[in-house]
């Protein structure tokens, strides 16, 4: 008998279909050793040798699987092929005694696949390897540093600001981030500018162009900045003459996008399906694992591994792709080569493929029955893009017309750009925004002559806060994380309440968050520098690809880390985070204060620990009656009219709801306006350039002024 080790169940019963009775498919159900939760668990005085313990939840099957080990003939490790998936099986080896007494004379064997079908298995066990030792050491040196930050600086926030802080080596660089991006658009001052446009009368039709370049030189952006150098150019511009200077039609091809890598696939899903970077992995990795499908014959894997910044595709699935398009789309749809991509990610070595189906035949509509909601959404966007990226470009002829503006003092240019779709190419099947204009025929011969001329007044707008796409886009741009990290970057700062998420869904920080990059800004720079975190993942390359060795990196983080952190302790003042209150305890009469906890601010009593009396804060009001408690809709059963008030979700997403819940149902995610729907009577809700009902049935909206 044949042992496979995975670490999923839902992975081993898909591996399970493929192999025969030879074969026994185990799941370790993750790590099955890790470092003590109780102590450090690093030799910090000699060569940072780790101390792994086989934690209480994983005994129990450890106990099984060593029984099941003794048995078999052959050992397969076919745990998941990044660094952790190597450093798993690397720790089930040691956990089983795989290589003491017993088990000596047994063949041990690590196998590594890019997507979980009959076909890759039966490839992988025909390749067996060695585990390598370069991937398990870059894994445990990242393990050692992750460790060493967080149980060496958590207990310094502990004594300095509050107890339940932490601090992680790579998320407080993502916390960073955000907290900066808050104070830029605290700090923003918003400048006019203006853009001008002109509307011709044409033999053909009317023709729109916009100011392009005053005496040659093109205006820069975002516009001109001076309403009376603004009002100078309109009436030159009326009193001047006008000549079509040039037409220029050109054919433009549009490239379709390489297929997915984990950090794209997170940004797409988040901007097309609104999928946070947490729910995209959890969603692929069904996909990846295994779904059950009754045109398969049972569970199968939809989707290549999903933690990856290769853009390599196989050749087999490029000869799929190419023969599904030529089927379905006809060969005007295909490529007589196909086109390969080159991956731009330094080091990239998480895996060996992109993101795509595992079969390219299985169209999403084919088996969109069988499919959760949000898997089919997800597989769908998968194999689009993949599909596309093996298509021709589409194809537009795109005009431009430049019209000269002559006058006494000054020349203005005045363009007009029109596009036409003339081969739609990709975009038959890769759903993209585009934008067709067409231009009346005109020559250069032809007269035009000024219809009107208008400014329109803009101002500079703020940096965006940053949301699931946005930050992981600027994590890969600046080094920092890995693929597989992204989304445990940004789960993790939102687990600890450093940052939540406003009504757009975006990052925004909180007190304590704001309070925890303050100081760890100010008296740990080395830990928050962005150039710092990008060195350090480098040098994990480095020891994964074996031109360097773990402990020599560590120790040159560490000594001045912990030297530092001495210092500090003696240096630093405790911050007091109390708020003074007008309320007295009902239990004790002692002065009631505000305080900090994991979840947000609270009132407490200041006997604490004799009284343990507590309360929520009231919450924040906004100043307007609950709309429903002024209707008889049937979500209305409290008598008492009660006022709009933000309120949070246990995840701590912000909504807007009715002091007077449960008795009154009012809840929305959008911000009301205290108005009712002059249509329906329902509550009118505040977008960002407009007003509209909350009834998702109703069609009343008006834009803002």
């Amino acid at each position: 008998m044949n042992l496979v080790i995975v670490e999923s169940p839902t992975k081993a019963k898909t591996i399970q279909r493929f192999l025969g009775d030879d074969f026994q498919i185990e799941s370790s159900f993750g790590h099955m050793r890790d470092l003590p939760k109780g102590d450090l668990g690093i030799d910090t005085e000699g060569n940072f040798e780790p101390r792994y313990v086989i934690p209480k939840k994983s005994q129990k099957k450890v106990t099984a699987l060593k029984k099941i080990a003794q048995k078999a003939d052959k050992i397969i490790l076919a745990t998941d092929e990044d660094r952790e998936g190597e450093a798993i099986a690397w720790h089930l080896i040691h956990a089983l005694k795989l290589k003491e007494d017993g088990n000596k004379d047994k063949k041990i064997e690590r196998i590594v696949f890019h997507e979980i079908t009959k076909g890759a298995i039966k490839e992988a066990l025909k390749n067996p390897r060695e585990v390598d030792m370069d991937l398990v050491d870059a894994q445990q040196a990242r393990r050692i540093l992750d460790r060493l930050v967080g149980y060496k600086l958590s207990p310094f926030l502990w004594k300095k600001l509050m107890r339940g802080l932490s601090a992680g080596r790579v998320q407080s660089v993502a916390l960073r981030l955000i907290v900066d991006r808050e104070n830029e658009i605290r700090a923003f001052k918003p400048d006019d500018y203006w853009t001008i446009s002109a509307t011709f009368d044409s033999p053909k039709d009317e023709l729109y162009s916009d100011l392009v370049k005053i005496n040659d030189k093109t205006i820069p952006k975002p516009g001109i900045m001076d309403k009376n150098e603004v009002d100078k150019i309109i009436k030159e511009s009326q009193k001047g003459k006008w000549k079509i200077e040039s037409i220029v039609k050109k054919e433009r091809k549009q490239h379709p996008k390489p297929p997915f890598t984990t950090s794209s696939l997170q940004q797409e899903s988040w901007q097309k399906l609104r999928f946070s970077a947490k729910k995209t992995m959890m969603i692929a990795q069904q996909l990846y694992e295994g779904i059950n499908l009754k045109k398969e014959g049972g569970a199968t894997g939809l989707i290549t591994y999903m933690r990856t910044d290769s853009l390599n595709v196989s050749e087999s699935a490029l000869k799929s792709a190419n023969s599904y398009l030529i089927s379905n789309l006809g060969e005007k749809y295909s490529l007589a080569q196909p086109r390969r991509f080159k991956t731009k990610s330094k080091g990239a070595q998480e895996a060996h493929e992109a993101i795509r189906p595992s079969k390219p035949e299985l169209s999403p509509e084919s088996i969109k029955s069988e499919l959760k909601t949000d898997q089919y959404k997800l597989y769908s966007l998968i194999w689009k893009r993949f599909m596309a990226s093996q298509m021709p470009e589409a194809i537009f002829d795109n005009t431009t017309v430049n019209i000269n503006v002559a006058h006494e003092k000054n020349n203005y240019l005045y363009r007009a750009k029109g596009s036409i779709l003339k081969f739609d190419g990709f975009l038959k099947i890769y759903e993209m925004a585009v934008e067709e204009k067409t231009l009346p025929d005109l020559s250069e011969k032809d007269k035009v002559a000024a219809k009107e001329i208008k400014s329109e007044a803009h101002q500079t707008q703020p940096p965006a806060r940053y949301n699931d796409a946005s930050i992981v886009k600027t994590l890969e741009k600046h080094e920092i994380g890995r693929p597989s990290t992204y989304a445990q970057i940004i789960s993790t700062i939102l687990a600890r309440n450093y940052i939540e998420k406003d009504e757009a869904k975006r990052f925004i920080p909180t007190e304590i968050g704001e309070k925890v990059n303050t100081i760890l800004v100010e008296h740990f720079p080395q830990i928050v520098d962005i150039n710092f975190t990008a060195k350090m993942e480098d040098d994990l390359d480095k020891i994964a690809e074996g031109k360097a060795e773990y402990p020599p990196i560590i120790k040159d983080f560490y000594e001045p880390f912990e030297k530092n952190l001495e210092e500090k302790y003696e240096t630093v003042e405790k911050e007091d985070l109390t708020e003074e209150t007008d309320e007295v305890c009902e239990k004790c009469g002692k002065p009631m204060v505000i305080k900090h906890g994991r979840f947000g601010k609270f009132i407490a009593c200041t006997g604490f620990p004799d009284c343990k009396t507590t309360k929520q804060l009231p919450a924040k009001s906004l100043g307007i009656k609950c709309p429903l408690c002024k209707t008889s809709l049937p979500a209305k059963t409290s008598t008492k009219e009660g006022d709009v008030i933000e309120r949070k979700t246990k995840k701590g997403r912000m909504f807007y709801g009715c002091s007077e819940w449960p008795k009154c149902k009012f809840a929305t995610w959008q911000k009301p306006t205290g108005e009712l729907c002059p249509d329906c009577q329902s509550p009118t809700v505040e977008l960002k350039n407009s007003i509209k009902c909350s009834n998702k049935t109703c069609t009343y909206k008006v834009e803002k002024e």
